[in-house]
Parts: C-alpha cells; structure tokens; sequence
C-alpha cells in the first residue's frame, strides 16, 4: 500500500506545496518519518517520506548536497522540509541536489506538524489496506459461489479474473487455465514443478524473472501425486492475491476431496438437469446450475459418445473428477451424451475417452448457445453416426457429410452413371468434360471464373457443358442437379 506525491499536495489541510525535483513523481509513498540525522540512510528501507528541518545543517554548504544524493541512494521517495525553525526557506543547495538526482522536495509551513503528515499518510495506507481486505472477502464469496456449480475450472477462473493475472491448476492429469492464452503457463508451472524434490514437496515456490513471476502453491489431495495451483503476476505477490489465491487452495483440495457419495448425488442432479436441456423444456429459462457449465460466452457443446453404456458414464465420471469438473451426463441406448463447455475441443474429448475401449467414438457439435442444446444434440448425433472404424472423435462440420461411408457409397454408386460416363468421353475424344464440369459447378455456374480457372474461352466452356448436359441428359441450370453432380464428383476424388 502507498500514496503518490500528487495525493500528498491534494491534502489542503497539510498546506504542503512543492518546491523541488520531479513535480510528477511516480515514486510510491510507503511510509513516513520524521528524523534530523545527517545520515539516516542505514535505518531506511526505501520508500519513505522524511522529514527534516534541517537542524544539523547550515544554509550553504557541500554536506546538504552530500545529505540530498544520500536519500535518493536509499530509495527515498520524497523528501519534506519543514520552513520557519532552523530555515526560513529551504537551502537552495537541497533544491539544486534534488533537481539533479530527481528527488521530489515539498516544503512543510511552520504552523503543520510532521505528526499530522505523518498521520494523514498512514492513515491513507490503512484505509487501502482495509479497501483491499473488503475486496477480498467479495472476491471470497464469488470463488466460493463459482465452486459450487462450476468446479475447479470456476475456481481457476475467478481467481484469474480478480486479481488480473494467469492461473493454472496442475496435476497427474488435472490442467485448467485461465485466461486461455495462458495455456504457456501449464507448461512453465509443470517445468518449476519437476524441479521440486519429493522429499522436501514446500508448500510454495516461486520463480522471478524480469517483468513476472511464477508461483507454484502445493494442492494437498489424499492419495495423489503432486498438484499445484499456479499463478503468474507482473511483480511480486500482493497480499490480497496471497489470501485469495490461498482461499481458492483450499477450495480446489475441498472440491477434489469431494466424497464420492457426494458427487454421485450432484451428478444424478446434473443428469435430470441436463435431460430436460436437452429435451427442449429449458430453451429460455436455464437454471443457474446449467448456465455454469457453459463458458463465459455461455456457449455449450454437445458430445454423443457410443460404446459400452454400463462403462461410458462411470469412466468419463473419473476422468473429469480427476480434472475437478461436474458431469454432465445422460445415458443413451447406444452410449451416452455429455454437455460440455464451448471452449472444449476435439482434444479434451478424447482424453475424456483415454481409459474406455479403442472401439468407443464420439460426435462432437458445433458451439451454441446453451439454449440450442437439442440442436447441439443433433448435431453431436449426426458427427457420431458419421465415425468410422478408425475414428476417436468425430466434429460436426460442414464438411462431415462426405465423411460419412453410407453416404459415400451412395455417391459413389451416382458417380458411375454420371463422372464416369464423363470420364469415359474424355478417354475416348481427348476431350476434358470432368475437368469442366468441376470448374463450372465450383464456380456456382459463373462462366467467366470457371474458364479463367481452366486458361480457356468461356465459349469454349460453354461447349463442353452443353455437350456434359447431351451426355447425361440433365439439366445443369438446375441446382439440385449441379448440387448431385458435384457431391458426386467430391466422393470420386476424396
């Protein structure tokens, strides 16, 4: 906690004025005193207001400059001369000093005390010190309210938010992030944690470099390996971030430690919630608990996951205990379908999946609002039917259509009455109709573009389309059958 020069002038009732140095310091004031020693630098800290009447100096002379360069070595930050004592003015030795070494000079009327100096300024040091207690106990309850529905990543993130810097919580297989360009800082905070001993597990650690500083505060969790709970500030930690970052520790272990039976009955809430989601009972009003598990845009996405239901549900369960996060299941007859954050991508998906069978597969959606949530299910349905064999997770894309082998076979089957009536053409006649016809019909049936694309005359274009249209007997101003055509054309070259 400090005061600036500027506020200390603002205090009428002081009368202080400024006489010399800096007129707009940005030196912070952390402490006032009054002392007449000539050289009281060994009982300063740095930062200090003091405040002298210059009883042990003549007007002129070489030790006031010498008394001046020795403030401003240690840290001072402002130096009050009180007039009408030893001096009626101050020595234009101490102004010439302080103009050269940037060391602000106010002058103290004889008829203001130092104690009321002294006192207006530790009592402005007090009051932000209490204003930064009230602000914590607020920023308390918000974390502590984000805990109850949103789970560590909620925690992660009102802290971030409060106190203006990047926090991350890491573990065996627990990350969370917050701001999500912090995502550097599970790295940097997992690099400081394998440097830690065992053997000595401290409960903080930090690490400064130039412009930040990483600290590393111990999650105690029964039974696992070490987690930690990171933060990256722009300086030295302030104690309003030590008590908060504290609260939200024991927040984290509280929600990590959670008994079983206990998040059991919180996840057979969040099912019966989610189903009435998901069913389109809740497109308006969406109960506080559901708006949680949405991220800050309240964007949702939806995941469909088949495989062996009995299991799918237990497994993903565990996965994102060990990640701190609420489930959000519903089993299906074929799997189950999860509600998750809009900032969840195809990744953290497939980590949900790590300990289930390779033959388990998931449909993700598209990010909505977590209003469209049926639309979203369907979404996460249609990307599910469309996985393969091969598949972990499939996204729900524009695209996704010709990922599908249903429905590639059935182009497939199109394109050998169509291309490959083309193809053949070209065989025989060194002509170039398929070639062509994707140009045209990729160019939205604009001439002019599909012949530049191809280096010809659009009537030479023209020509080649007309005789794709004898050929196939279609008729390509229509555009269901351009829309066949080119689908058709996609399947044969994918």
């Amino acid at each position: 906690m400090s005061v600036q020069m500027s506020w200390l002038l603002r205090q009428r009732h002081l009368r202080l004025s400024h006489r010399g140095g800096p007129e707009r310091s940005s030196e912070s004031i952390t402490f006032a005193q009054a002392t007449e020693l000539i050289d009281p630098s060994p009982w300063l800290s740095g930062g200090e207001l003091i405040l002298t009447t210059g009883l042990g100096f003549d007007s002129d002379g070489p030790a006031l400059d010498t008394y001046v360069r020795t403030l401003s070595t240690a840290g001072v930050a402002c130096l009050g001369f009180g007039t009408g004592l030893s001096h009626s003015t101050i020595p234009q030795h101490i102004l010439d000093a302080a103009d050269d070494v940037g060391l602000p000079v106010v002058e103290v009327p004889y008829d203001t005390p130092f104690a009321a100096v002294i006192r207006a300024v530790m009592k402005r040091i007090s009051e932000q010190e209490y204003e930064q207690v009230v602000r914590a106990a607020s920023v308390q309850n918000r974390i502590t309210r984000a805990a109850l529905h949103g789970g560590v990543d909620a925690i992660v993130r009102e802290l971030a938010v409060a106190t203006s810097t990047s926090v991350a919580l890491i573990g065996r297989r627990t990350e969370s992030f917050h701001p999500t360009d912090a995502s550097n800082l599970v790295d940097q905070a997992r690099d400081i944690a394998r440097s830690i001993r065992p053997s000595a597990s401290p409960a903080t650690v930090s690490v400064s470099e130039p412009g930040r500083t990483v600290s590393l505060h111990s999650v105690p969790i029964t039974g696992s390996a070490s987690t930690f709970l990171a933060i990256r500030t722009t300086g030295p930690m302030t104690g309003v971030e030590q008590i908060l970052l504290g609260h939200a520790v024991s927040l984290v272990t509280l929600e990590l430690e959670k008994p079983a039976r206990l998040r059991a009955e919180q996840s057979r809430l969040n099912t019966l919630a989610l189903g009435l989601l998901l069913d389109g009972h809740l497109t308006t009003d969406v109960p506080s608990y559901l708006t949680d598990a949405a991220d800050e845009d309240s964007l949702i996405r939806v995941a469909v996951v088949r495989g062996p239901s009995e299991r799918i549900v237990d497994a993903i369960d565990a996965e994102c205990r060990l990640r701190g996060r609420p489930t959000f299941a519903r089993t299906t007859d074929t799997g189950c379908a999860l509600l998750l954050r809009g900032s969840d991508d195809i990744t953290f998906v497939a980590r949900l999946l790590d300990s289930l069978p390779r033959s388990t597969c998931a449909g993700l959606s598209a990010r909505l609002h977590i209003t469209e949530s049926p639309a979203a299910l369907r979404q996460a349905s249609l990307a599910c039917a469309a996985a393969g064999s091969h598949d972990r997770v499939v996204e729900f894309t524009g695209s996704m259509l010709l990922a599908s082998e249903p429905v590639q076979e059935s182009l497939r089957a199109m394109a050998a009455v169509t291309i490959a009536v083309l193809a053949e053409y070209d065989r025989v006649h060194t002509a170039d109709l398929v070639a062509s016809l994707r140009a045209f019909l990729e160019a939205n049936g604009h001439w002019e573009t599909a012949a530049a694309q191809l280096s010809v005359h659009r009537h030479t274009l023209r020509n080649r389309i007309t005789r794709c249209e004898e050929l196939l007997a279609v008729d390509l101003t229509s555009a269901r059958v351009r829309a066949e055509l080119l689908l058709s054309l996609l399947a044969t070259t994918a």
